[in-house]
């Protein structure tokens, strides 16, 4: 039985779109599930966490300019959150969030802003939108259909490396049909466009998250409404 799993959400204040923050709530409902109990801190621009007292850190989609800022701050701590990405800490990342963690994005201004270099990829905000459902098999879960949507206004190129998914419809990483691959698993960090929350609507991913994030103290629970209702959304889709 673990003590207490500790959570951090990052920048809940400045990004925070598409009640993302659901995913937290797939996360600590599997671990009520499961009796281990747990915590979630809140932390923002100046703040400084401490990495090392925490088993998972989420931090979810924003406005671009929100985004910029939360890119100054953790570009501060970029070797403390590396490190701790290294040490196996679980990692969710969702929406334009993901720009964060590549080498550099441009902005909506065209000034250019440092990622924290975890993935070798650039990312560009465009201003346009664009938006797609999307059916997918993680890559842990081949066999396993998921569903997700993308609602973005920035690219990444040059995402060829630790993919989360392959695309089977829908947009991956790029936006031309028939583009493979979508978000970045690596060690325990999940990167992906998916917004809706993800975890919500596909209980093997959050399974998944849970067996990396309390390792043997997993202990599965009954998903069937949820898995049903996953069943429900792919069939309109295919």
């Amino acid at each position: 039985q673990m003590s207490k799993v500790n959570i951090l959400w990052m920048y809940d204040d400045l990004l925070d779109l598409y009640g993302d923050w659901g995913n937290l709530l797939a996360v600590t409902k599997g671990l009520d599930a499961m009796g281990i109990p747990w915590e979630i801190d809140h932390k923002s621009l100046g703040d400084q966490p401490d990495f090392s007292r925490y088993q998972m850190i989420y931090i979810g989609p924003g406005k671009a300019r929100n985004l910029a800022e939360a890119a100054k701050d953790l570009a501060c701590q970029k070797q403390a959150v590396l490190d701790a990405v290294e040490r196996g800490v679980v990692f969710l990342a969702t929406g334009n969030s993901r720009l964060l963690f590549g080498k550099s994005f441009t902005g909506a201004d065209g000034q250019q802003i440092p990622g924290i270099g975890l993935f070798d990829y650039t990312g560009e905000e465009t201003g346009n939108v664009f938006i797609s459902d999307v059916l997918a098999h993680p890559i842990f879960a081949p066999e396993t259909a998921s569903y997700g949507f993308i609602n973005r206004t920035a690219h990444i190129h040059g995402n060829d490396r630790d993919p989360l998914f392959t695309v089977v419809k829908g947009a991956g990483d790029g936006e031309i049909a028939g583009e493979s691959h979508e978000g970045n698993l690596y060690r325990n960090f999940f990167g992906t466009w998916q917004l809706g929350p993800l975890l919500v609507k596909n209980p093997e991913i959050l399974k998944e998250l849970l067996r990396r994030l309390v390792g043997e103290a997993f202990r599965d629970w009954n998903t069937t409404a949820e898995e049903l209702a996953l069943k429900l959304t792919l069939n309109e889709l295919q």
